[in-house]
């Protein structure tokens, strides 16, 4: 076994500011550093010409004098089917996340000396399996292996057990990036780690706090201003209050108070701002995270009447604002661990990562030459041969983040035929089962006197609380197919449909007309995009600069 085969990577993929970390020759996860000798790197591009984009703080600073040709927060639209068009080329979410890691990629190089092929990147924990699949595939169009998907409190428990020797107890990870919030149950022993369940929204993160503090100190400063000053037309000062509000944010967090020097439109003015003020300003982005927090001790009553929190760790830049742990100080009783929060993830995906290096190694080893396997590995790494078995040998156990069901015919009204016809989704797999699913069995029936076809559709939860209205569901790609050639079937026929979902990721649906025994399967990697469209787009961002 060679060097290069333990070459792996974690990548904390984020919202507003992403990270690249692996495990070094002591055994310890570190972070890479970029170009600008910084940990994180903004997760911002800017699309300069045709054939070069600059991803990170250089990106984040040109949206100032140059917003038309910057994309930042694209980790909010993973899985959907938006599409950005520069310099004559269409981008996808998945392709702007591409360069991203590209450039995390290239910092990681530069700063270990080795080439980086294969890596773990992480999600949010509430990600649906459409999102999850966006995020891999952004990492095939960057040129990557990407050898695992990890959610982002999966990675930091990791991280939290590695440093502190934690065993046998449960954690509540309350998770504020910078554009997506989660709170995971997660049950950590000496064998397994295993998420319990989880919840969150993929709209709210920090980046909705420093809105916030833009807007208070955009008023404050109009108040200021001489009547009629009109700062609409001044690009360059409403860009840069973003950046000024996001750096007073993180003053607040250590200081009770900030004076903010502002200047637009000719005119300049000195705006002070209190923590209190802010936090007022804000508590009800703060009233979200306690109710999705409140929602998901109810699941875990509902799945293990009884069990207790014993920990509960804060991951995420935008838990250091000191309102977050004195409210679920306050209201839960908790004391919760600010666990390096900007950089946990990243450093448990490296030791996930190293993980699933070592577990294929012994895998493919057999017998005394496992034991000489892990030596190898041990050598090479510096972490000792017993703590990378109990490395390896870890399970990982998830939970299905949202919800799989497929479409069907609202006939509950007696006169539906009459009326435009209205659909519905049947839920068969539900936010929270335990992976894989069990298998789920549903009779649907045909509607229609005669019907000699019929369509399978498959749709995936959209929103934070499953509901079966069409709207609130995304279908599937290629998770459609059709049972023809029947003869003319009585209304009301039985149609039996079976599903399961395993750990990762992988819908079977079959579904069949027992008269006749025609049936259809459907195996599909849950998906927004082809293969072909992947491939497209890996040979445009191959064919892209990307500097940091």
């Amino acid at each position: 076994m060679s060097d290069r085969d333990l070459q792996v990577f974690g990548i904390d993929l984020g919202t507003t500011y992403s990270a690249i970390a692996y495990v070094d020759e002591t055994g310890r996860p570190t972070v890479c550093r970029n170009t600008d000798s910084n940990e994180t790197t903004p997760s911002v591009v800017f699309f300069e010409n045709e054939t070069n984009v600059v991803v990170g703080s250089v990106a984040k600073n040109s949206a100032i004098i140059d917003p038309d040709r910057v994309v930042s927060l694209i980790k909010r639209q993973m899985g959907s089917d938006a599409e950005f068009e520069f310099h004559g080329t269409t981008y996808t979410p998945e392709s702007i996340s591409a360069l991203i890691l590209k450039q995390l990629a290239q910092d990681a190089a530069a700063h270990t000396g080795r080439e980086v092929t294969r890596a773990v990147i992480t999600v949010p924990a509430y990600f649906g399996m459409l999102e999850r699949s966006a995020t891999k595939n952004a990492g095939r169009i960057a040129g990557l292996d990407v050898i695992g998907i990890v959610p982002e409190p999966v990675a930091a428990a990791l991280h939290y057990e590695a440093t502190t020797d934690a065993e046998d107890k449960t954690i509540l990870v309350y998770d504020l990036g910078g554009g997506t919030f989660d709170t995971t149950v997660i049950r950590v022993s000496k064998d397994e780690i295993v998420v319990v369940c989880t919840d969150g929204d993929d709209h709210l993160g920090g980046a909705d706090w420093d809105l916030r503090l833009r807007n208070h100190l955009l008023a404050k400063f109009l108040e200021q201003a001489p009547k009629g000053t009109e700062v609409e037309d001044d690009e360059e000062f409403l860009q840069s209050l973003t950046t000024t509000a996001e750096e007073t944010k993180k003053q607040l967090s250590r200081a009770e108070s900030r004076a903010v020097a502002l200047r637009g439109a000719g005119v300049s003015a000195r705006v002070e701002v209190t923590r209190a003020q802010f936090e007022d300003e804000t508590r009800d982005l703060l009233d979200k995270t306690i109710d999705i927090v409140r929602r998901t001790l109810k699941t875990l009553q509902t799945k293990e009447p009884g069990a207790q929190i014993d920990d509960v760790l804060l991951v995420g830049g935008s838990t250091k604002m000191p309102a977050v742990a004195e409210r679920l100080r306050a209201e839960f009783g908790w004391e919760p661990k600010l666990h390096d929060p900007d950089l946990a993830v990243a450093k448990g995906a490296a030791l996930y990562a190293l993980g699933r290096v070592v577990h294929r190694e012994m895998q493919e080893a057999s017998g005394s030459d496992v034991a000489e396997a892990v030596q190898e590995v041990a050598r090479q790494t510096g972490i000792s041969a017993r703590a990378l078995e109990d490395l390896a040998t870890k399970q990982t156990r998830n939970v299905l983040p949202k919800a799989f069901g497929v479409k069907l015919v609202d006939t509950s009204d007696p006169d539906w035929r009459s009326k435009p016809t209205r659909h519905f989704v049947k839920h068969l797999v539900h936010a929270n089962d335990s992976l894989p699913t069990e298998e789920r069995l549903l009779e649907a029936v045909t509607v229609e006197e005669g019907q000699t076809g019929v369509e399978i559709e498959l749709y995936e939860q959209s929103g934070v609380v499953a509901g079966p209205e069409l709207s609130e569901n995304k279908p599937i790609n290629e998770g459609r197919g059709l049972i023809d050639g029947l003869p003319p079937l009585p209304v009301g026929s039985p149609v039996n449909i079976r599903m399961t979902v395993d750990d990762e990721g992988l819908l079977e649906l079959t579904a069949t007309e027992p008269s006749t025994g025609k049936s259809l399967d459907i195996k599909v990697r849950v998906s927004v995009r082809s293969d072909e469209e992947v491939e497209a787009a890996t040979k445009v961002v191959a064919g892209i600069t990307v500097t940091g």
